[in-house]
């Protein structure tokens, strides 16, 4: 599909879901976004570095359904989530975060921290059932201070019901937050029409900009309530009045900025934004759904971990083989960059992959997941 415009360290790259393939124009968008400045014009170097900072955040507001000035920047999404708990207003007897065994660890590590004020971590049950509203019902009680859903999970590729979720939230006085680090770039996200209060989201994985370029979103109505404890300049309402005994928070989402931001990563995670945009996020989720359907019809259903439902999953799957090692050696021989969970081989499809690559990953994987008698 638009292979020519990435490296590709193995013939076949699978590995979307941990870090995207580096587009070829990232060299040139860290230079024009953030070394030639400095380099050339030192003296003026903030102008093109906001100029970099805006142009990332317009880049992650197409490609996820949101406006640009609701985006910020973080280092990683465990910042994100960490800043977004740590603001949220206190409301008596409000004591429960609620979140799923299925979560990426990083955001059960995040919330924890929540203990330190009080807050009980609530684990809802993991699988297939997460897709139904009904299995979030425990995250609507009149206890509950803030439901964290993710949009795809990273083993199971379950999709969340995020439109219903945010709306029970919203009706029952609930914060939500959206982790979509396994969507953005493969899967349609629409923050905006969907009204949850904040999202978390990232460059590495799906939207092939590298590390270092996260993100957190949050509608306006959230962030006017949200007072964030770790603060820098740039959280401030004007940055430059460099008054050390006055404070006040900026509007919307750059209150959650801190500091300085680390301007490089924002710079080259342009690149990816940009292929990604031109091609139109409902456009590659079509085609890797396509590339998926033709992986579940060349291997025996049962072997998947990961759910097959058309229109209820993301863009990765979890193949169970007899002897992961054995599969792996394979492999790697064939050239097929993959990664395991569960013991079990776990690939994912993007825009770069092709039919070609499918029917490799089969002709590997098809002596190794021979079911047995």
């Amino acid at each position: 599909m638009d292979r020519d415009q990435f490296h590709m360290p193995r013939r076949h790259y699978f590995l979307s879901h941990s870090v995207g393939a580096q587009p070829k124009s990232w060299d040139a968008a860290i230079n024009a976004g953030f070394a030639d400045p400095w380099r050339k014009d030192g003296f003026e170097v903030w102008t093109p570095w906001f100029e970099t900072i805006e142009r990332f955040k317009a880049g992650i507001a197409g490609l996820v359904g949101a406006q640009a000035n609701d985006i910020c920047p973080q280092p990683n999404v465990s910042a994100g989530i960490s800043r977004i708990l740590f603001s949220l207003p206190e409301r008596a007897g409000r004591t429960k975060i609620v979140l799923t065994e299925d979560d990426f660890p990083t955001v059960g590590f995040a919330l924890a921290q929540g203990r330190r004020m009080g807050y009980e971590l609530v684990f809802l049950p993991g699988g297939e059932r997460l897709a139904d509203p009904d299995a979030w019902a425990p995250a609507f009680e009149d206890d509950v201070q803030l439901v964290v859903a993710t949009q795809v999970f990273s083993n199971t590729s379950v999709l969340a019901p995020c439109a219903e979720i945010c709306r029970r939230a919203r009706e029952h006085g609930v914060f939500s937050l959206l982790d979509v680090a396994q969507a953005a770039g493969a899967v349609p996200v629409k923050l905006n029409e969907w009204g949850a209060d904040f999202a978390v989201g990232t460059s590495l994985k799906y939207l092939c900009g590298g590390a270092g370029a996260a993100w957190l979103w949050a509608n306006a109505d959230a962030a006017a309530r949200a007072e964030p404890r770790d603060v820098g300049w740039f959280s401030h309402a004007n940055p430059f009045e460099f008054d050390i005994h006055h404070f006040e928070y900026a509007e919307g989402a750059a209150r959650f900025a801190g500091g300085t931001a680390s301007v490089a990563p924002l710079a080259g995670a342009c690149a990816g934004h940009e292929i990604l945009s031109a091609r139109g996020v409902d456009n590659i989720y079509a085609y890797n759904q396509a590339l998926l359907d033709r992986l579940f019809a060349g291997l025996p259903t049962e072997v998947f971990l990961s759910t097959t439902r058309s229109g209820a999953r993301g863009s990765a799957a979890l193949i169970a083989v007899r002897d992961y090692d054995a599969a792996a050696r394979d492999l790697a021989e064939a050239g097929i960059a993959h990664d395991t969970r569960k013991g079990a081989v776990r690939i994912s499809m993007h825009l770069y992959n092709d039919a070609a690559d499918v029917d490799a990953l089969v002709s590997v994987l098809a002596d190794h997941v021979a079911m047995d008698d």
